[in-house]
């Protein structure tokens, strides 16, 4: 029976999806103990007394949110495996648990580019590889797909204090971007203080969404719904990362103590999708008629309307504006809709509404949104429902 220290802040959803998906190996496993530990005893400076508790409760493995000042190999030294999850840096000698963050920056951007954005900010923490990796892969990307796009940074280096905000500093820098502006945020923490300070300075172009939009990165879904407007967020697949981290140890306690060199590798942690949520339901165009279209149609998703409906909203023959849209947008009018729909969908099953509950209130019948659902996703709605609550 496999004894496992975990060392982390439980008060985020990322650490409580970890855990989820370590007590589902368990479950599907031998049964494993777990020891929660707070983050204050390493706080205190004193990674001996850690090192000590691990011993005296016969640890086999620890997982820690640890610094990169903390001697981490003092475990190994003792027999015990250890696991970072990412907080300041990779570190070499030991399994870190880390996102796949390059990844979770281009597809950030790549949902902000499609709602016609040109001027985009990030929001992180300097010196934090998570948030780093993130703002150069984000800016890459549209600086590959929009040329003339304008960047804009702002970032703490009291990596210290990750709770921490200069309220001013942040509602200065909210001013002065150009609007309206697309904000990519290191993590919802983040991104619950730009909706904040947005809100606390108020007046003209700091409307969420018309002028800001602001997406976070974990889905935590209780800071994303107690922000108002709620909060858009990337998704990512936590704990099935929590799973594999613990076949992993699982495996490594299968060799001889110590001898586990050629079994260190990196845990990732893939990004999904984006739940949408008001703070981003917002799509800008400069074409005023394809503009009301778009704002028609993610308004009006849960509703049962035609393209013909959606012609009759401009000034314009159906030919004409199906060639415009294509033109403009890259995709057919039906097909936008459909595609909306099926993330739509998505969301909802996340928010824990079932397959054909989904459907009923999107006012589309089964079989055909569940083909589209399939095409899109790779998956058929029961497939992604279940994958979602380990069904």
């Amino acid at each position: 029976m496999a004894r496992l220290l975990l060392m982390t802040d439980f008060t985020e959803s990322y650490a409580n999806k970890l855990l989820k998906g370590i007590v589902r190996y368990s479950h599907d496993h031998d049964p494993w103990v777990v020891c929660k530990m707070p983050l204050s005893l390493r706080d205190s400076g004193r990674m001996d007394e850690v090192v000590k508790f691990a011993v005296s409760w016969k640890a086999d493995a620890v997982i820690g949110q640890f610094l990169s000042t903390d001697d981490v190999d003092a475990f190994s030294r003792q027999g015990i495996i250890a696991v970072a999850q990412d907080y300041h840096q990779h570190f070499p000698s030991i399994c870190n648990i880390c996102g796949d963050y390059e990844a979770s920056g281009r597809i950030c951007a790549d949902y902000f580019i499609k709602k016609r954005v040109h001027n985009f900010g990030f929001f992180g923490l300097k010196g934090m590889v998570w948030s780093d990796e993130r703002r150069d892969s984000f800016f890459d990307e549209i600086r590959s797909r929009v040329p003339d796009a304008t960047l804009s940074t702002l970032e703490s280096y009291d990596i210290s204090a990750t709770w921490w905000y200069d309220l001013d500093k942040l509602a200065t820098w909210l001013r002065e971007l150009p609007k309206p502006v697309a904000i990519l945020a290191c993590d919802d923490n983040r991104a619950y203080y730009v909706v904040e300070a947005a809100k606390q300075v108020g007046g003209d172009n700091m409307r969420i969404p018309e002028d800001i939009m602001v997406l976070g990165i974990d889905n935590d879904e209780a800071l994303c719904q107690l922000c108002s407007p709620q909060l858009s967020s990337l998704n990512q697949d936590t704990e099935e990362a929590g799973y594999n981290t613990a076949s992993l140890i699982n495996e490594m306690l299968s060799l001889p103590k110590g001898e586990w060199a050629g079994h260190i590798r990196n845990i990732i942690v893939k990004p999904t999708f984006i739940t949408t949520r008001r703070s981003t339901d917002a799509v800008l165009h400069p074409n005023p008629y394809i503009s009301r279209i778009l704002y028609h149609i993610n308004k009006s998703i849960g509703e049962h309307f035609s393209v013909d409906d959606v012609v009759a909203l401009v000034p314009m023959s159906r030919r004409l504006l199906e060639n415009t849209f294509r033109r403009e947008i890259g995709t057919s009018i039906y097909q936008y809709v459909i595609r909306a729909r099926v993330e739509k969908m998505r969301d909802l099953m996340v928010n824990g509404y079932p397959p054909l509950v989904c459907a009923d209130m999107l006012g589309m019948d089964y079989k055909i949104l569940a083909r589209s659902f399939k095409k899109i996703t790779g998956k058929t709605p029961r497939e992604f429902y279940d994958s979602l609550y380990n069904i």
